[in-house]
């Protein structure tokens, strides 16, 4: 059993380590370019669940985000929608760094959150505090979103406790008046396939 138990831990530590040797420029395509602050400008939506561990379904929100740009920082505020029932909201407060880096700062997150937009990829590396009996505890989520045609952007973030995976969060960014001219002549250019005969 000790054997077994050793066995899935060291896996999991490779699978950690390899998911922490990823970097913006080893993990992104030079096109769409992934501006912060351009591309959260305006209203966002969103839709996303949570996957335990064992990458079994645990929940699923949805996301309405309004962001605006004041001076040197980009303010994007959060407001979530749990399928429960349960209301949340979080205001991000950005700040440019250097070419495509920012830190960021909310109230449930430990600390500053650091901000690395490369090509058509942004990561977010933070520690965020979570209620649990009474009191929070905090946990790492490494935080990836990647931009694609039409606008899409599909994030997805992993979050850790003492270097053990808890769980992942996977959603999909929309911008509601964003053109999709990718989609449109994917639908404009479907014709109906002739059948193929029976094989004898």
């Amino acid at each position: 059993m000790r054997r077994i138990a050793l066995t899935l831990s060291l896996a999991a530590g490779l699978l950690l380590s390899g998911c922490a040797s990823l970097t913006p420029q080893t993990n992104s395509q030079p096109s769409p370019k992934f501006v912060l602050e351009d591309y959260f400008k305006g209203r966002t939506y969103a839709y996303g669940v949570f996957e335990g561990r064992d990458t079994k379904l645990m929940r699923s929100f949805t996301v309405v985000a309004d962001g605006e740009q004041a001076g040197d920082t980009f303010t994007l505020h959060e407001r979530f929608l749990w399928n429960d029932g349960e209301k949340q909201t979080r205001t991000w407060v950005f700040k440019k760094v250097g070419e495509g880096r920012y830190e960021g700062r909310a109230g449930d997150v430990d600390g500053v959150a650091q901000v690395t937009t490369v090509g058509n990829a942004m990561r977010i590396a933070y520690g965020l505090r979570l209620p649990f009996g009474g009191s929070t505890i905090t946990v790492h989520v490494d935080d990836w979103s990647h931009l694609f045609a039409d606008g899409a952007v599909i994030n997805r973030a992993d979050v850790s406790k003492f270097g053990l995976h808890v769980g992942r969060i996977t959603l999909t960014f929309i911008k509601p008046d964003q053109k999709r001219p990718v989609a449109e002549a994917i639908a404009a250019d479907v014709t109906p396939q002739p059948s193929s005969p029976p094989r004898p």
